[in-house]
C-alpha cells in the first residue's frame, strides 16, 4: 500500500526508509575510510560523472537514501576529494531540482488549471526563501567539509536507522 501526500506516493512501510538510512551510514563510513588509503582528486573525470549521475537515479529509487549523499559517497569512492564531491553533487542538483520543480508545477496547473494570482504570489516566495536558505547552508556545509569528514553525519544516520529499525521491531 501507498499513501499519497501532496501529490508524492509515500511508502506506508517505514522500513525501506530505516535499511537506506542504515546502509547510507554504512557507506559513509566505506567512503571516509577510503579517502583516507587513497590520494583523493579535485577533478571529476567523465567516468566519475556517469557514475555520480547513476548514483543519483538509484537514489530516487530508494525510499530514505539521500541524492546528495548518495551522490557524494559514490565521487569519493571513485577517488574525488570530500570537497570536490561535495560541490559537485550540489552543482548537480541544481537543474535536477528545477527540472522536477517544474515538471510538479506544470503537472498542478494541467490537474487543476491556471492558479490564482496569490498561490503564484506564494509559490515565488517559498521559492525565493527555500534558494536561500539552500545557499546559506550549502555554504556553511561546504564550510565546514573544508575542516571536517563526514564522520559525524554518518553515526547519525546509524544511530536514526537503528532507532527506526527498533522502533519497527518494538511496533509489531
Amino acid at each position: 500500500m501507498v499513501c499519497k501526500f501532496l501529490g508524492l506516493q509515500l511508502p506506508e512501510d517505514p522500513a525501506p526508509v530505516a535499511w537506506a538510512v542504515l546502509i547510507g551510514a554504512l557507506l559513509i563510513f566505506a567512503a571516509e575510510h577510503h579517502l583516507k588509503k587513497h590520494q583523493p582528486r579535485d577533478h571529476i573525470t567523465w567516468p566519475m560523472a556517469i557514475v555520480i549521475g547513476l548514483a543519483q537515479v538509484l537514489a530516487a529509487v530508494f525510499p530514505g537514501s539521500s541524492r546528495s549523499a548518495t551522490t557524494i559517497i559514490a565521487a569519493m569512492m571513485m577517488g574525488s576529494s570530500r570537497m570536490m564531491a561535495t560541490e559537485f553533487s550540489f552543482l548537480l542538483g541544481i537543474p535536477t531540482l528545477l527540472a522536477a520543480s517544474v515538471y510538479g508545477l506544470l503537472s498542478e496547473i494541467h490537474d487543476h488549471g491556471n492558479l490564482p494570482k496569490e498561490e503564484w504570489q506564494h509559490f515565488a516566495l517559498g521559492f525565493l526563501v527555500s534558494m536561500v536558505v539552500a545557499f546559506i547552508v550549502v555554504k556553511w556545509l561546504l564550510g565546514f567539509i573544508r575542516t571536517h569528514s563526514f564522520i559525524p553525519f554518518a553515526w547519525y544516520r546509524l544511530v536514526l536507522g537503528l532507532g527506526l529499525l527498533l522502533w519497527l521491531w518494538f511496533r509489531n
